[in-house]
């Protein structure tokens, strides 16, 4: 019979997390699933301990990779999975996460009791504490994500994305706490796989939240592990991503976003609009600097308060945008 649920673990280079991700899913009180374990060109043991336990579980979990074992993007290995996939509905788990024993259950439930819902998320947990050296210190810091949307509803589109837009990503899911139907999954494209790494959750999330009506649960039913090998840490360092200012891995995505608006015939939506709002620093950046500074603001302030009106609407016409204040993304 086929099994309810696919859920697809990629990894590259793991072995120090991937059998607590895999036990994570078995442990599971929903039984009626599959795990898909795909391999992204992996050089450590991971392989080795995939393939095991999937010959451990024959029919129940699938070793799967790209040919030639290549290494080909986290977006093309979920895309693997989900052309693999056997299930009605479809879970991402990476391999140094973990969940919850009942986290498909409740997420299942969800989705059983409201059709029309394409996906279900909730608030994953940042988690610091999964050393055992640092957890005393650590679990202080242990917090859930704020998603910014009032949970236990349905969210029609595109409200949760434009909720994405506004807090600069803030507000989105871990790829490892969402639930989705498959049919919609591949409705939508799937993932885009020009994103091997960063933002390619963002991406995918950004098209089923413009597509289909999203269920938020307020529960946090998954651990996103925090550590210094993963991507998001990696970026950082060499200046790929930062979370607090504009980066040029978000500028990509903006500018994906922006395409994609245009392509599905909303190139005038609010959407588009919040989009334009978040591309600005990127566009005319020697102009945000100093727009964002102390000094202007002082400066705007006063000679506002001092010019006459037409004059402070002439100088505001030639400084560009009358002034308004533009917020960091």
């Amino acid at each position: 019979a086929k099994p309810t649920l696919t859920v697809i673990i990629i990894f590259l280079n793991a072995e120090e997390f991937i059998e607590e991700a895999i036990g994570s899913v078995i442990a599971q009180t929903e039984e009626e699933w599959e795990l898909l374990l795909v391999d992204d060109g992996s050089t450590d043991g991971s392989t080795a301990i995939a393939k095991r336990e999937a010959a451990a579980s024959p029919g129940r979990l699938r070793y799967l990779e790209h040919p030639g074992h290549k290494n080909r993007g986290m977006s093309a290995s979920r895309n693997l999975g989900i052309a693999e996939a056997q299930g009605e509905f479809v879970a991402f788990l990476d391999a140094d996460d973990v969940w919850l024993p009942n986290r498909l259950e409740r997420h299942l439930e969800i989705l059983r009791a409201h059709e029309k819902v394409g996906m279900v998320y909730g608030p994953t947990l940042y988690w610091y504490s999964w050393e055992d050296g640092n957890s005393s210190h650590d679990s202080l810091r242990d917090h859930p994500g704020d998603l910014s949307l009032e949970p236990g509803r349905p969210v029609p589109p595109p409200e949760a994305l434009l909720r994405f837009l506004h807090t600069g990503g803030g507000s989105l899911p871990g790829i490892c706490s969402i639930l989705a139907r498959r049919d919609v999954v591949e409705s939508v494209g799937g993932f885009e796989e020009d994103f091997r790494d960063l933002y390619e959750d963002q991406v995918f999330l950004t098209k089923m939240c413009f597509k289909a009506h999203v269920f938020i649960h307020h529960e946090v039913l998954d651990k996103y592990r925090q550590h210094r090998a993963s991507h998001c840490y990696q970026a950082i360092e060499t200046g790929e991503y930062d979370p607090d200012h504009p980066h040029p891995a978000r500028k990509r995505y903006l500018i994906w976003l922006e395409e994609y608006l245009r392509r599905e015939g909303a190139a005038k939506s609010e959407l588009m609009a919040a989009v334009q709002q978040e591309l600005w620093p990127y566009r005319h950046s020697l102009r945000y600097v100093i727009r964002s500074s102390a000094a202007f603001r002082y400066v705007r302030k006063a000679m506002k308060e001092y010019l006459p009106p037409r004059t402070y609407h002439w100088v505001s016409q030639r400084l560009g945008h009358h002034f308004t204040v533009v917020r960091k993304s």
